[in-house]
């Protein structure tokens, strides 16, 4: 009897030490996923698209292209979203709201795009009365190039321009892209200006435009993490180191 005792005894003591030994179900963290989840992967710093909220683009003719145009009876004029030519009164230039767009990283330099308002720029020659509509301007960041409508074609690339550096473009503590460039003309361009003019007075590679612009950034973003600038003290002159700056200042007239 005593021995059926004791071979009982064992059998529980093994039965408990089995499991105890067992392992519980797991149960699922706080954090982990729900089944058929896919991770999304984290956006590595500099490559976010910062929204353009705003700010305007304003652009000169730089002087030795106006005087080659008012050599040739060439003006130049305004011309609203409609379309209607209003001739300049002054020597301010031209301001151009910007509507839309994004500033990201690109390898250091400024990229993404500016969208700008529906007006622009109509040259008037007052020889053979023809007249060319300049409309539609977006500024690609990236690609260092300014693209438009001739009388509301195809928009074509009409100028490019030295892409500046990020971090001298960009002023963090104002939340704004300062760009100070000057832009030439592309030979697409030229040619199809001079035949729609009756004119010769637009060269391939030779000035076209001056263009000061600043575009308003989301402030709520933290800019120095989107793009990838490290912490530094913003630049009270950010957009006048802009890359294409030279040799002081620009008169702004047309």
């Amino acid at each position: 009897m005593r021995a059926r005792h004791l071979a009982t005894a064992s059998a529980l003591a093994l039965t408990t030490a089995l499991l105890a030994a067992t392992p519980a179900p797991a149960q699922p963290s706080a954090t982990t996923p729900p089944p058929g989840h896919r991770p999304v992967p984290a956006r590595p710093a500099g490559h976010t698209e910062v929204p353009v909220e705003g700010g305007s683009a304003r652009f000169a003719t730089p002087p030795a292209l106006l005087s080659a145009l008012k050599a040739r009876g060439v003006a130049l004029a305004d011309v609203d979203a409609r379309g209607t030519v209003t001739p300049h009164h002054d020597s301010g230039g031209i301001s151009l709201r910007i509507k839309g767009g994004a500033v990201t990283n690109s390898g250091g330099k400024v990229g993404g795009e500016l969208r700008l308002a529906d007006a622009g720029i109509a040259l008037v020659n007052r020889t053979t009365k023809k007249v060319v509509k300049v409309t539609g301007f977006t500024v690609d960041l990236g690609q260092g190039t300014l693209r438009a409508q001739l009388n509301r074609g195809p928009r074509m690339t009409v100028g490019t321009f030295t892409r500046p550096a990020i971090a001298s473009a960009i002023d963090t503590h104002a939340a704004a892209l300062r760009m100070d460039t000057g832009i030439t003309v592309t030979a697409a361009a030229a040619a199809k200006l001079n035949a729609a003019l009756g004119t010769t007075g637009f060269s391939g590679g030779g000035p076209l435009l001056h263009a000061r612009i600043e575009a308003a950034l989301d402030r709520s973003v933290d800019l120095g993490t989107a793009l990838n600038l490290g912490h530094r003290p913003p630049s009270a002159d950010a957009g006048r180191r802009s890359a294409g700056v030279a040799g002081g200042e620009v008169p702004w007239e047309w």
